[in-house]
Order: structure tokens, then C-alpha cells, then sequence
């Protein structure tokens, strides 16, 4: 993105951002607050030393794209943050800039060809539209059928004739047989659909240069038949390739370096609430992150250091990897910790204390992992070299308060 174009989102924010800021503190979070507000390292007594201002002007870090909303959905919208800026938006000389939508978004896909579009999905609703990034606003609801509901992401084809939506019959039937619908790229109307091999789909990536979807399935009941699993399926055949078991967990969302199923795989996972816990019961006991390096027959699970494993409550939501130095990054909201672990080994490398910890990207040189937590929606970056963080890169509020976030060149 020009400076001319970046300076037309700034403006834009000091009427759109600030139109929506008031009240918007972004404290509208799902995950039980804990009480680190600043990144602490776990691995060892001592605080994580800021890198001096570690911000260096070559930086090429992207714009930052996310969800955010407030009043349980009241109000909602996709905000953009330039962290090729993001000394200005810790000083609060910008703030992000809203586009307004209709619903809780949950992923946001840009177009791979009309980079300036993008599709927004709402998890677990009739919530999904086009915006337009250029002119800052909604541009048209994409519909599903009156029994079917998104559940969250999606993927589009390389050459953007085609999108792939993840769906689902109403959740609260129980376990369901989930579909991926495949949407005209021109109309965003259904022309056909397939299923996931599994129960309870919900994230979805396009591998193999468009020839492959990957989908983190969910599952059923503990003890049934359709464990959590990540399942490969050819697009053009509708079969089956190959199916990742993930057991006695959901398997949630998931994370490949390259862009081929043979390449770094990395899941996150969710426990099911104990009995008599209640719906929220998931959120006491340890999700779960499991990974898979290129050329590895089969996945391991991470179980070690225990003490780090048992403060990974609740769902793994956000992972990312690192493609050169094999670093795969996710976070635990309800455990309030973000971790780092060397794919190969399956070994941890670092982890903070991070309240609410939700999001996190790489930038698009690949410098820093940009982390999103607390109940006002902070941003702090993490250089990938030493994994320490930047302190001149932390600010708050985001209005990112959903539970990912993109980087793009936009």
C-alpha cells in the first residue's frame, strides 16, 4: 500500500474510528478475564526485556484486519490498523478505522484477485458479507439457506471464481453434519456443496494450489465414533484424501506454512466441558495444540512442560507458523497465555501471560508475530528472532476484540 492510500485510511478513521470509539473500549470479550495486562515469561522468574524501541523503519508489517463489536453485538464492524504506523497508534495519533457490519464477524478472506474485497463470516449465524476495503464499507450480505448457519471461515479459490463457505444445521441439535458450500465468486450465490467427513466443521484452508481443502472438525460426544479431526478432501473429485485424528478434543482451527498438506501443520483444539460443568465447563480444563512436521507420518500432541500444558485452559483459538524458522504461535483466552514451539521437536520454546490472549499473525516480513489480548484490546508485537516483545509497538484499543486477525498488503 502507497503512503497516499495509507494517509486516505487515516482520515478516514478520524471519522469513521472515532464515530464508533466512544464507548468502544473493546471489553466485549467471550474468554474469562485474568489479571496480566502485561506480556510475563513463564519460563522463568524474570520479566521479558523490551528490545529498545525494536521497530525498525524498514519494517514491512501490513495492515492488520479484524472483527470487533461491543454490547453483545450491537454494534460490529471490521477494523483496520496500518502497522507500518503503529508508533502512531500508541501515541494515539491514529485511531483504527471501522468499517460497520451487521453481525459479530468472526474471519475475514480477502479476495485473491479484487484484493481490495474481502468475505466476512459470523461463527454459529445467518451473519456473512462482502466489504469493500477500498471505499471502506459493506457492499452485500452473502445468504445461506433458512436451516443452515456460517460457522466462521472460508476460503476462496486462487483465481477468486470460486468460495468455499464452512456450514452447519443448528448447533444446538447437537453434533451435526457439516457442509462446505461452494459459492459463485461473481454472485456469492450456492451453485453446490460437500461434506467435511466429519462432525461439527469449522475452519477451512485451500492447499495444494486450490486443488485441496483442509477442515478442522470439531467431532462428536466424547467416547463416539467421530472424534475431533482435521480431514483433506480433493475439490474437484469430493473424496476423501486423508484424515488427521485429534483425540478426545474439537479440533478447532489450524495452520500450514507453505500452502501444501506435506508442509507444517499446526492445530488448535478445544476440551469438551466436563460432565455437570455446564456450557462453560471447557474453559477449567486444557485444550489442546497439536503439530505435525513436514514430512512427519503422523502428529504429536504437545504434553510438555506440564505446568505450561495445564495453564492452556479452554480453546486453542488462534495458531500461526512461522515458515522459516518453524515456529508455530497460538493462544489460550481462557488461560490468559500465548506460547511459542519449535514445530520439528514438538518442544516449547517461550510463553507469556497475556489476559484474554486471542489473535495472533505474522507481519508480512515476518519480523514480529502481532499478538491481540485484553479486556481493551490491545495489540502488542513479539520479534520472531528472540520472541521478546516490542514495547513500542504495544497500544490500546484495537476495537479488534473478535478472536483472529489477518495481516495484508493492501
Amino acid at each position: 500500500m502507497d503512503h497516499s492510500r495509507r494517509s486516505f485510511i487515516a482520515a478516514a478513521s478520524a471519522w469513521v474510528g472515532l464515530a464508533m470509539l466512544a464507548g468502544c473500549s473493546g471489553k466485549d470479550n467471550s474468554a474469562n478475564a485474568g489479571t496480566a495486562n502485561q506480556p510475563t515469561n513463564t519460563l522463568s522468574n524474570d520479566t521479558p526485556k523490551p528490545s529498545g524501541n525494536g521497530l525498525d523503519p524498514t519494517d514491512r508489517r501490513g495492515m492488520l484486519i479484524g472483527a470487533g463489536s461491543r454490547k453483545k453485538g450491537a454494534d460490529c464492524w471490521v477494523a483496520l490498523i496500518d502497522l507500518d504506523r503503529v508508533e502512531k497508534y500508541a501515541s494515539a495519533e491514529l485511531k483504527p478505522t471501522l468499517i460497520p457490519i451487521s453481525f459479530v464477524g468472526h474471519a475475514v478472506v480477502p479476495h485473491p484477485v479484487e484484493r481490495h474485497k474481502a468475505a466476512v463470516f459470523e461463527k454459529w449465524g445467518p451473519g456473512a458479507c462482502e466489504i469493500d476495503l477500498r471505499e471502506m464499507k459493506s457492499v452485500r450480505p452473502i445468504t445461506t439457506a433458512p436451516d443452515r448457519m456460517f460457522y466462521g471461515h472460508g476460503a476462496w479459490a486462487p483465481d477468486g471464481n470460486v468460495l468455499y463457505s464452512v456450514e452447519s444445521t443448528d448447533p444446538a441439535l447437537g453434533p451435526y453434519d457439516g457442509f462446505v458450500v461452494i459459492r459463485d465468486g461473481k454472485t456469492l450465490a450456492a451453485i453446490d456443496e460437500f461434506p467435511t467427513f466429519g462432525k461439527k466443521p469449522h475452519d477451512c484452508h485451500l492447499l495444494d494450489g486450490g486443488k485441496t481443502l483442509a477442515i478442522t472438525n470439531g467431532g462428536g460426544e466424547p467416547g463416539s465414533s467421530d472424534p475431533g479431526c482435521v480431514t483433506f478432501v480433493d475439490v474437484q473429485s469430493r473424496q476423501l484424501l486423508e484424515r488427521l485424528t485429534i483425540p478426545n478434543l474439537q479440533a478447532g482451527h489450524l495452520a500450514v506454512s507453505a500452502g501444501s498438506r506435506s508442509d507444517d501443520l499446526v492445530v488448535g483444539s478445544t476440551p469438551h466441558s466436563p460432565p455437570g460443568s455446564g456450557p462453560e465447563g471447557f474453559k477449567t480444563v486444557p485444550g489442546g495444540l497439536s503439530l505435525r512436521a513436514s514430512g512427519a507420518a503422523k502428529m504429536t500432541h504437545a504434553s510438555e512442560p506440564a505446568d505450561t500444558i495445564n495453564k492452556m485452559l479452554g480453546e486453542t483459538l488462534s495458531v500461526v507458523i512461522h515458515p522459516e524458522r518453524g515456529i508455530a504461535g497460538a493462544t489460550n483466552p481462557a488461560g490468559n497465555i500465548v506460547t511459542f514451539w519449535d514445530i520439528k521437536q514438538a518442544k516449547l520454546l517461550k510463553s507469556f501471560e497475556l489476559t484474554i490472549a486471542r489473535g495472533i499473525a505474522l507481519t508480512l516480513d515476518k519480523r514480529h508475530f502481532v499478538v491481540s489480548y485484553g479486556t481493551e484490546s490491545d495489540i502488542v508485537m513479539i520479534r520472531a528472532d528472540d520472541l521478546t516483545p516490542v514495547e513500542a509497538s504495544r497500544f490500546k484499543p484495537s476495537l479488534v476484540t473478535g478472536s483472529h486477525f489477518i495481516t495484508y498488503d493492501l
